[in-house]
């Protein structure tokens, strides 16, 4: 009832032009004909190619700060709450929060006058060059606790004796970490992989329509936003569900891709 009619329905509706209101009628294929030549979908794809450069970054950095954790390093408890915490908040009021900072007038610019740091003032979320990166910044943020959660549920499962024998033979840290521990850490490391590169594509919505709306322009729309304007905003539904029947088919083969490599290489 709540999975397979709606998207039965949306597979149904990208066949035909549709407002959503008076009765759908059958195009075939024609929605994907315009959708392969729209220049504004090509750039909405990439921006979420952008978003999904990040992936590394969220698969590595959280580990570095897991096993440290894990470590027990001074303060450990204290950064793992610390870390944790953007993980608890909803990504709107994330969003919201960054969109507010970040204003021309908002409380960094204010920040850095106060200082004597007006040169770098800036209009951060008025312009490609830096809205994208803040978008970026944000989601690293937002994940980054989550992430470390998954690693340390990891860590925790593996038998403590293997690190210790490792720390016998004269290993260090580092050694123990790519040698000892992410070896065992192999599920996890596709569950972070899969999960953060499927948000890339996915679940960019939240973060563009809080933070930036898509703009300046259109400058930093993602197909989900796309998806929107074209449904809600031009009542546009049949193009609409055309759009999204062709992220889930890339997000599909993006999966499966990762999935197979990873499970070749564990092989």
């Amino acid at each position: 009832m709540f999975v397979a009619y709606p998207f039965a329905s949306v597979v149904f509706h990208s066949f035909t032009r549709w407002d959503g209101i008076a009765p759908a009628e059958w195009v075939g294929f024609h929605n994907f004909e315009v959708l392969w030549h729209d220049p504004l979908f090509r750039k909405s794809l990439r921006n979420n190619a952008i978003f999904a450069l990040s992936v590394p970054i969220q698969v590595v950095v959280p580990l570095l700060v897991a096993y440290l954790i894990h470590r027990r390093v001074p303060g450990w408890r204290f950064f793992r709450s610390t870390v944790f915490l953007p993980a608890v908040y909803a990504t709107v009021v994330i969003g919201i929060l960054t969109a507010t900072v970040l204003q021309l007038d908002g409380p960094l610019n204010q920040a850095l006058g106060s200082v004597g740091l007006s040169s770098l003032q800036h209009e951060w979320l008025g312009s490609a060059s830096t809205s994208l990166p803040v978008i970026l910044l944000v989601l690293i943020w937002t994940n980054f606790g989550y992430n470390v959660l998954l690693y340390l549920a990891g860590m925790s499962a593996i038998d403590p004796t293997l690190e210790e024998a490792a720390r016998i033979d004269g290993a260090g840290w580092s050694r123990i970490l790519f040698s000892v521990v992410t070896p065992n850490l192999r599920s996890v490391l596709e569950i972070v992989l899969v999960v953060n590169t499927i948000t890339a594509f996915a679940f960019m919505f939240a973060y563009i329509y809080t933070i930036t709306n898509g703009g300046p322009g259109t400058d930093t729309y993602v197909s989900e936003f796309y998806i929107y304007q074209q449904a809600f905003t031009n009542q546009n539904m049949g193009y609409a569900a055309a759009i999204g029947v062709t992220l889930v088919l890339i997000v599909l083969a993006i999966g499966i891709f990762q999935i197979r490599v990873l499970t070749r290489e564990k092989e």
